[in-house]
């Protein structure tokens, strides 16, 4: 493949920029949070973005434009993502748009899509995922949330975890066992789920920098309509892993990644003067620029073959895999490099704007969230090398 850019990603580029510009503060410096920043403080702004990105329909730009989106195609709904990430942009309708959107284009009814679709793309509805359980993480075959038909509608009872966005949320996209106990994968259904249903309890999990993202959400006799059954009864693991394939994607983390990579290094010229930074520094520096654009290429191959309609399991994982450990490797090297002011995250001896302690933070979930490192290389393994099961 041709792995320069094209002149459809440097215009989708131009035009992102001109509405980042229209909308983020003239010094405006982000959190750090991955994938989506939910300050409370920056809630507000947030909004303002989707909103601006909608009018033009970019907001879910993949989407078809009967639905509010272009159809625009993978190479620029990558030069996309890639540049909200670069500018740190705050977004909150991230599994909306990049996870609920293609499942419900390949799976859902005409009735789901043409009900979620449109204000996914024009109003930015919040959306989370009902996937992680407390005894079923990344191995999701084995989860225990059940959803039992009675009378036109599924009633759900269960509990997830780690559930992003659950408390800001409109609807949830639910994964929960319609088959017996012992069906495993066979046995799994997926659902859209209101947020605000009777039975519904939602408890937030507040991380180590007293950001709440996450949530434990608890289901208790649940009455979901049938309608709201994505696709076939118990199909619902092969709607599944079509969604976390969209999910291991990682323009957003690389955009991130290239930022921080350049602040730190615009840092250490004003600190040490232009290629004067001790040897060790500038060696690590080095090191960070090559696994970046190697990860960049990575993510590249899989947008290529998603344009070419070809399967990218595999490709996929490695990317994903790839990219999230380079990722977590650079944020702790930056703060070695930064000291102990690095993990200041306000006051007047605070770096690059306190994001730095965010940077590190989020870097431990990019490795778990979305099939874990292990996972990843268990796919790579038998997916890919055809190695046998251990």
């Amino acid at each position: 493949m041709d792995f320069r850019s094209r002149q459809e990603m440097e215009a989708v580029r131009a035009e992102v920029r001109a509405v980042l510009s229209s909308v983020l503060p003239a010094d405006w410096g982000g959190s750090g949070l991955l994938p989506m920043d939910v300050l409370p403080e920056h809630m507000g702004l947030a909004r303002q973005l989707d909103m601006a990105l909608a009018e033009r329909g970019l907001l879910a730009p993949s989407f078809p434009p009967e639905y509010g989106g272009r159809g625009m195609g993978p190479y620029g709904h990558y030069a996309l993502l890639e540049e909200l990430g670069y500018h740190l942009a705050p977004r909150l309708t991230t599994i909306a748009v990049d996870l609920v959107g293609p499942v419900l284009l390949l799976y859902g009814s005409e009735e789901q899509r043409r009900q979620h679709l449109t204000r996914i793309a024009r109003e930015g509805t919040i959306w989370s995922q009902g996937f992680s359980e407390p005894q079923a993480g990344s191995d999701l075959t084995s989860l225990q949330t059940t959803a039992r038909r009675r009378d036109g509608c599924y009633v759900i009872n269960g509990q997830k975890i780690w559930t992003s966005m659950a408390h800001q949320a409109e609807w949830i996209i639910l994964l929960a066992r319609t088959g017996p106990p012992e069906s495993r994968g066979r046995g799994l259904s997926l659902f859209l789920v209101p947020a605000k249903a009777p039975g519904i309890t939602i408890s937030p999990i507040v991380d180590m920098t007293g950001a709440h993202m996450l949530n434990q959400v608890f289901f208790e006799d649940v009455e979901v309509p049938a309608e709201n059954l994505v696709g076939e009864e118990n199909r619902g693991w092969v709607y599944a892993t079509t969604l976390l394939q969209h999910e291991r994607g990682d323009a957003i983390l690389v955009g991130q990644f290239r930022r921080l990579l350049d602040d730190l290094r615009s840092l250490l010229q004003s600190r040490y003067g232009r290629g004067k930074a001790p040897a060790a520094v500038r060696h690590a520096l080095a090191q960070a620029e090559v696994e970046l654009e190697v990860g960049r290429l990575l993510n590249l191959r899989v947008v290529d073959m998603a344009a070419r309609g070809l399967p990218m399991d595999m490709e996929a994982s490695v990317c994903k895999l790839f990219v999230s450990e380079s990722f977590q490797r650079f944020t702790h090297v930056a703060c070695a490099i930064l000291g102990l002011w690095g993990l200041a995250r306000e006051g007047k001896g605070s770096v690059l704007g306190g994001r730095v302690p965010y940077y590190l933070m989020a870097s431990v979930p990019t490795t778990i969230i979305a099939g874990t490192s292990e996972v990843q290389r268990m796919i790579i393994a038998t997916r890919g090398l055809g190695l046998p099961r251990s």
